[in-house]
């Protein structure tokens, strides 16, 4: 990757990996799922609208291209956000950064699938295993509290992930043509779209208790990671590809879990280290990382998530 790909990669990872910090203070506020979904998107689309003008010649202008938006608005925005602020309302936000982590094994399955990538050598075969073992470890360790309301919470985010995988492999197919601002204003304002009326409708806002911390959380995570840090995002899929540009989600969970440790009180247990162990180095042999420099990736990354002694 080049030098400019590299800073973007390291900006979304610490953006995004403080994200689902602030989607726990809203769920803690009693913000529900769609609240916290609708409420992000509609701050993204605001801090991006400005720019549309700017960009307004690069819009696209047939049909075919806005429903395709209009259907990765939904699979890419809408739904996923939503999965997470349900997740989050039963899992803690370290447990979600990590299960997050596993969206690159299910793009490189739909990579294979969708665009004809080249097929699982066996290492890559091994690397999708450990992989979804960590996913499983996370799930099931203690860290949790593990009960049917958590259980189903993680399932869900489990479920957002493939939405992304999904969404970023039909984006790299089929809508490479679409400039990343365009691209992200016109899957956003759709998903704003869907998700206003219902969480009104809903009342998803009825019970909430915002403070200054709630405010605070809600527009950085609107304008920051909603709005800005999609188009970087986006422009790297067009740079670097689903696959690649997906391994933005396993340099997030140190900072997910190093902030929730520190800010909540969020417990960090073998299960969560070992799961985060599993999902680098399952996600590293998919990407066709060596292995020497896989294991200081481990090494490092471990040494981030866990918290220091007393």
């Amino acid at each position: 990757m080049s030098t400019r790909q590299v800073a973007a990669l390291l900006t979304l990872a610490f953006v995004w990996g403080a994200s689902f910090l602030f989607i726990r203070v809203l769920a803690d506020a009693d913000v529900e799922a769609l609240g916290i979904s609708s409420g992000r998107t509609a701050l993204g689309l605001a801090t991006l609208l400005p720019f549309a003008w700017v960009a307004r010649r690069q819009f696209p202008r047939d049909r075919r291209t806005w429903l395709a938006l209009a259907g990765l608005g939904l699979a890419n925005f809408a739904l996923p956000w939503s999965l997470y602020g349900y997740g989050e309302h039963h899992v803690e936000s370290g447990v979600a950064s990590i299960i997050n982590s596993g969206m690159p094994l299910w793009a490189a399955i739909f990579s294979v699938i969708l665009i004809r990538a080249d097929p699982f050598s066996p290492a890559r075969v091994v690397g999708l295993a450990l992989g979804f073992a960590g996913v499983v470890t996370v799930m099931g360790g203690d860290t949790a509290g593990l009960n049917g309301d958590s259980l189903l919470g993680m399932v869900a985010m489990v479920g957002a992930t493939v939405c992304y995988a999904f969404s970023s492999v039909v984006i790299r197919r089929w809508l490479g043509h679409v400039p990343a601002l365009p691209l992200t204003i016109g899957q956003i304002g759709f998903a704003a779209i869907f998700l206003a009326p219902v969480a009104l409708a809903t009342g998803a806002f009825d019970q909430a208790r915002m403070g200054a911390a709630e405010w605070g959380s809600l527009l950085t995570l609107g304008a920051a990671g909603s709005g800005f840090a999609v188009v970087i995002y986006m422009w790297l899929i067009g740079e670097v590809g689903a696959v690649r540009a997906a391994v933005v989600t396993y340099m997030m969970p140190p900072i997910g879990v190093t902030l929730g440790w520190l800010l909540l009180d969020e417990s960090v247990g073998w299960s969560l280290l070992l799961g985060l162990v599993l999902i680098v180095v399952g996600v590293g042999l998919v990407q066709g990382v060596h292995p020497s420099r896989l294991a200081s990736m481990v090494s490092g990354r471990a040494a981030a998530a866990a918290p220091a002694g007393d």
